[in-house]
């Protein structure tokens, strides 16, 4: 049979079952009863774009403290090498002039 042939068939119209109108009818009827289906369905939308909000806000307030102490940490290690560096400098000093002490210079 040619493709034509088959398309034709399938196309070609038939009178419905006997039945046709209660199926259609049953149909729309649990169609009525599916359109509040998706508030329900989609019920906890709200929720979770409140809980990935909520989840937002604190990660968002976490980093911000991370950042924060990052931030000071560093500033207390830079104070640590400047008081460090002008001690050595301190030392140093001291060593050259009792250096040039013993030699008499």
């Amino acid at each position: 049979m040619d493709i034509e042939d088959r398309l034709r068939e399938s196309l070609a119209a038939r009178e419905p079952d006997v039945d046709f109108d209660a199926r259609v009818m049953a149909r729309i009827t649990a169609g009525a009863s599916m359109v509040a289906r998706p508030q329900r369905r989609f019920a906890w939308r709200v929720p979770a774009a409140l809980a990935a909000t909520v989840f937002a806000a604190a990660f968002g307030l976490h980093w911000y403290t991370v950042q924060q102490r990052e931030a000071h940490t560093r500033d207390q290690l830079l104070l640590a090498l400047q008081i460090t560096s002008f001690e050595l400098n301190q030392v140093q000093q001291k060593l050259v002039r009792t250096d040039k002490q013993e030699n008499g210079t």
